[in-house]
């Protein structure tokens, strides 16, 4: 009975925690950035860059571009820009140096330091599309 009572605890507790997948469109990502260079203003906490169009051949920027972020212990994360609250190309997040992005039409706001991409405020229960960020020396290959 003790196990049973654990247990029930634990899943109560764990579904209060959910986010929901984002509903933007799947939208091909591949970029390569190059942070000695081109992409240099991406290095130091919080900084973060905006990609909307791709800059070489064969780079695709996802839904809407992609956001990257130098998060906390210099980790990389990517997102889409679009908000998965609205779901629409032209309505982009804005990412600021505190560690989150904001919604300009409905207001959500989203945590990116820590890469999760998730909801802060109420407003939305949909999180930031996520992309896979793989570090190669000083290149960042973004991809889904």
């Amino acid at each position: 009975m003790k196990r049973i009572l654990v247990c029930l605890v634990v899943l109560l507790a764990m579904s209060c925690n959910k986010v929901n997948v984002s509903n933007v469109p799947y939208a091909r990502v591949y970029l390569t950035l190059d942070l000695r260079y081109q992409d240099k203003d991406l290095v130091g906490l919080l900084n973060f860059k905006e990609i909307t169009k791709p800059r070489n051949a064969n780079e695709y920027v996802g839904f809407a571009g992609v956001l990257v972020v130098n998060g906390y212990e210099d980790q990389y994360y990517a997102f889409d820009l679009c908000c998965p609250n609205e779901a629409n190309k032209s309505i982009k997040v804005e990412a600021d140096n505190t560690g989150y992005a904001q919604c300009p039409k409905c207001g959500a706001k989203f945590e990116i330091a820590l890469g999760t991409g998730r909801p802060d405020n109420g407003v939305t229960e949909f999180a930031l599309t996520r992309y896979m960020v793989t570090r190669r020396g000083q290149e960042l290959i973004i991809q889904n």
